[in-house]
């Protein structure tokens, strides 16, 4: 917490979705808050280049619906093997390892464990083995957030329909 402030509110700040009387708080503190005002700045700078970087990124990887189908049908196959062996992973468990493998499509399955561990992490659960039906579309959000810049939006699509409970 800095000068009062949140990691969380500021995040919410910087993403648009703060209460108004909350969002008003902030900006008046940083009209009177130089180094408040600076890491603002810099935080407006940063969320900008990354989605600049999301962007080209998702325009430079372009799949065709024959490979995206493809891989799809190879994921939902390892998934049904999967369950054919009996894991003994909870519900929960075994939703987030299928959205893991419908994200490693489109990014690679390092990229995608990270991002899914970064969601759970940024999100009410606060870890991968805390995330649960009650904070199940908190931690999809997020999910979704990070898949839209790192797969683009077709990827966060499939995120968003493989995750409803």
């Amino acid at each position: 917490m800095k000068h009062g402030i949140s990691d969380e509110s500021w995040e919410n700040y910087l993403g648009g979705s703060l209460p108004p009387e909350e969002r008003d708080q902030i900006e008046a503190h940083l009209i009177g808050c130089l180094a408040c005002w600076e890491f603002h700045e810099r935080m407006v700078k940063l969320n900008a280049r990354i989605r600049d970087a999301g962007a080209a990124m998702e325009r430079s990887c372009v799949l065709g619906d024959d490979q995206l189908g493809a891989g799809l049908r190879g994921v939902f196959a390892l998934i049904g093997a999967q369950r054919e062996v009996g894991e003994t992973m909870t519900q929960m468990q075994q939703r987030l390892g299928e959205l893991e493998a419908v994200m490693a499509v489109f990014c690679g399955s390092q990229a995608a464990a990270s991002a899914i561990k970064a969601a759970a992490e940024n999100s009410p659960a606060k870890s991968l083995r805390e995330v649960t039906r009650e904070n199940w579309e908190p931690f999809l959000q997020r999910l979704i957030a990070i898949a839209q810049v790192m797969c683009g939006r077709t990827g966060a699509r499939w995120l968003l329909e493989s995750g409803r409970l």
